[in-house]
């Protein structure tokens, strides 16, 4: 620790005292451009000790006070957000400073989660200028950026936006899990194509959940029990546990996150005598050891494990009163998620070697009523439901050495290889009598390998230049069986390989001490795929042979060509992010349903998007502001030939407009520490065509959150408002496939509603 704390000291010309710092356990590695107290933070992380600011320009490093229960400070507060220079941000896979990252990277921290009425992935909608979330109901929902969408359907199309936990990538071809966001540092969002960095599946952005890594100088810990209200419904409640304990102090640790969440449902169903139906059950939990192995090493060992069960879906019909709808069938669903990860990290002064590796297990069911299509299956007038089943595993590993940020010449290089199998079934039962008129079985498997790099150089000291490139290649098997009322439908084996380029160029300038300008060229992309499972009124066609679908579909390509500035003022008490970006998306991948009401993909055509982004924050004392908006006009430029739809159309189901504003400002109540906050959003209007008959139109609604909090020592309490004036706008869903085309749905924003929790420190 001394030496590094000497190093430190020459590298910066600031006089650092030792002091203490013989008894503090192993300095942490810091690479990068740091304002010095963001270094010495990062440095003496975990290692028992901290620092003393004597003056501007001497420090001295002390040890750390015998950890004691947390007590937050006293008021009158500051707001506990980290200032936006010292955020360090890792979503480009090298470590720097938020506010000199010259991308549209945006974070949201611990602090603004707390207000958040939801703890899950919707909840940073609001929050995160450009994030779109489907509305499909807990588990089941799709990430978009900047107004690039393909579907409300899940099929078998790739993500748009890369979803990760840490190491651990959470969707390849499947809805969000919906992790609850519990205990997390900060959530990052890199937004435009990252291909050349994640590969196939990041053609839109990349969203990172940071969790928190174990504490290696102290024992803590926290448990929140909560109820939440919402207009006509049974109270729900949720529990969340976390534990901390060093194991071997300064070396090895350990930290246990644990929560469990019931949430009433909203949707009443007459017609089967159910009340509030849609009930979500979600419980789970993280473990996560960190060992620092010496000064240059570290092992993380990470694990995540969640089951979310919902007892129907969501979606209520436009002709019946709000909230209410009439099936015959009762559609509910599962998403169960377990991840494994393991990163090693090491820093020398020539760089960092970082290896990770990740499994992943993912099983989905869910059953939709399929009453309606009982004459195109042969039902026999009763209920008919269609039970759809995925089963998902992944393992991918990644090597990459990367040279320090500080370098006039930085580099990155990896390489990166997956196995990835996708197991799926599809069944139409008659339940009266029960007997199976539809079957099928779909099996893929991908292999992927890549090599990837970045190199930056800085030919005046203002301005610096970045290339990035991915050589990827692919190999995709497929297997399809399907009966229908007991004879063959459908029979298919299949492999497809692709292989590509990809690449990165970004150009900053550093105009000002506070002004970042920008430009960015990216590319991304997603592999192409087969269509399997028996079609009623025909065959699979061949590419170039009439109409969709094909027996298989192409790739789709992204290229995304940005501008933006970083503008910070008053000693950071202002700090604003401005981007124009301009996207061609070509073959565009998108997830349908055919006239027997099963899903397939198909390549709709070609499109283009044009935007604005504005986000920032002003913070002035215990007052603070946070804005974003973003606008822009997603359309279909060019239709593809075998399935004509209207040019010039809408992309899917994404507004043109999206914002909100929110406030935060630290109370002092009675001597205890406590804070008030509230935002306003507005979702603009959007279209959806899930199929080439139909077209939905949905949006157009505002959002209200409102929180408070007050910390009471060990003990603290929260309330939370959300849907405030009990707004009804229809959100981004779809319902149901097989009722394309015969009723008129929608998703309603979920009634106001009030939660409280409770939590104790110690």
């Amino acid at each position: 620790m001394a030496r590094a704390v000497l190093n430190l000291g020459a590298q910066t010309g600031i006089s650092i005292g030792a002091g203490e710092a013989a008894a503090c356990g192993w300095s942490r590695p810091v690479q990068g451009m740091f304002e010095v107290e963001a270094a010495l933070r990062l440095m003496l992380s975990g290692s028992g000790c901290t620092y003393r600011r004597i003056d501007d320009r001497t420090f001295l490093i002390v040890r750390r006070p015998a950890a004691r229960p947390p007590v937050r400070p006293a008021p009158p507060p500051e707001p506990e957000a980290v200032e936006l220079g010292d955020v360090i941000v890792t979503a480009t896979k090298r470590d720097m400073a938020l506010a000199d990252a010259p991308y549209s990277l945006s974070t949201v921290d611990g602090l603004s989660l707390e207000a958040a009425p939801r703890l899950d992935t919707a909840a940073l909608s609001t929050r995160l200028a450009g994030l779109t979330v489907t509305n499909l109901g807990p588990g089941r929902n799709k990430l978009f950026v900047r107004g690039l969408a393909d579907s409300a359907l899940t099929g078998q199309t790739q993500a748009m936006v890369g979803l990760y936990l840490d190491d651990t990538r959470l969707t390849y071809d499947a809805p969000d899990p919906d992790l609850r966001l519990v205990d997390l540092d900060r959530v990052e969002l890199l937004r435009g194509p990252q291909g050349t960095l994640y590969g196939a599946g990041a053609i839109g952005g990349v969203l990172k959940l940071v969790s928190r890594e174990p504490r290696l100088d102290a024992w803590e810990g926290e448990v929140t029990a909560g109820l939440t209200f919402a207009d006509d419904t049974a109270p729900g409640h949720s529990g969340d546990v976390v534990f901390n304990a060093p194991l071997l102090r300064d070396r090895l640790g350990l930290r246990v996150v644990l929560y469990e969440e019931v949430l009433e449902g909203v949707v009443d169903d007459p017609g089967l005598d159910l009340t509030n139906t849609g009930a979500t059950n979600r419980s789970g939990g993280r473990v996560s050891l960190l060992w620092r192995v010496n000064d240059r090493w570290e092992a993380r060992l990470g694990s995540v494990f969640q089951e979310l069960h919902i007892d129907d879906s969501q979606y209520a019909f436009e002709r019946l009163p709000s909230y209410e709808r009439s099936l015959s069938v009762r559609e509910p669903s599962n998403n169960d998620f377990n991840g494994v990860s393991l990163a090693l990290t090491g820093d020398y002064d020539w760089g960092r070697v970082r290896l990770t590796s990740a499994y992943q297990g993912h099983d989905l069911d869910r059953r939709y009523d399929a009453t309606t299509a009982a004459g195109r299956f042969g039902g026999s007038g009763g209920p008919m439901a269609y039970d759809e089943a995925d089963s998902i595993r992944a393992f991918a590993i990644e090597a990459s050495v990367a040279a320090p940020t500080s370098d006039p010449i930085g580099w990155l290089a990896g390489l990166y290889g997956s196995h990835y199998s996708h197991d799926r079934t599809g069944e139409v039962l008659d339940l009266s009598p029960d007997a199976r008129l539809y079957q099928a079985e779909k099996q893929d498997e991908t292999n992927e390998g890549a090599v990837f790099g970045e190199v930056s150089w800085a030919p005046l000291r203002d301005l610096k230049l970045i290339l990035g490139g991915r050589y990827f290649y692919t190999a995709t098997q497929s297997s399809t069986r399907a009966q229908l009322r007991g004879g063959v439908a459908d029979a298919f084996d299949g492999e497809n390989t692709d292989d590509g380029v990809v690449s990165k160029a970004v150009v900053e300038y550093a105009w000002r001490d506070n002004v970042l300008i920008f430009g960015q060229v990216s590319q991304g992309y997603r592999i192409g795929g087969f269509n399997g499972g028996a079609l009623l009124d025909g065959a699979y066609g061949q590419p170039g042979s009439g109409s969709q679908p094909y027996r298989s579909f192409r790739p789709d390509t992204l290229h995304s060509y940005e501008l933006g500035v970083r503008w910070r003022a008053f000693d950071d008490r202002i700090a604003l992010r401005l981007a124009a970006f301009v996207v061609d998306w070509r073959s565009i991948q998108s997830d349908r349903v055919s006239s027997d009401g099963l899903p397939f993909t198909a390549n709709i055509g070609s499109g283009s998007n044009e935007g604005i982004e504005l986000e920032g924050v002003w913070k002035d004392g215990p007052l603070r502001i946070d804005f974003n908006l973003m606008g822009s006009n997603p359309v279909l430029d060019a239709s593809d030939d075998s399935y004509p739809l209207a040019i010039d159309g809408d992309l899917p189901g994404v507004p043109r407009i999206l914002g909100a504003v929110s406030a935060r400002r630290g109370l002092s109540v009675r001597g205890h520490r406590a804070w008030i906050s509230g935002s306003v959003g507005y979702v603009g209007a959007s279209t959806q065509q899930l199929s080439l008959q139909t077209r939905t139109d949905m949006g157009g609604y505002p959002t209200t959150e409102m929180a408070a909090g007050v910390d009471l020592g060990a003990w603290s309490a929260v309330m939370r408002i959300d849907n405030l004036f009990g707004g009804e706008g229809d959100t981004f869903g779809y319902g149901n496939p097989f009722l394309v085309g015969v009723e008129t749905v929608a998703t309603p924003q979920r009634p106001r509603n009030l939660s409280l929790s409770l939590s104790r420190r110690f």
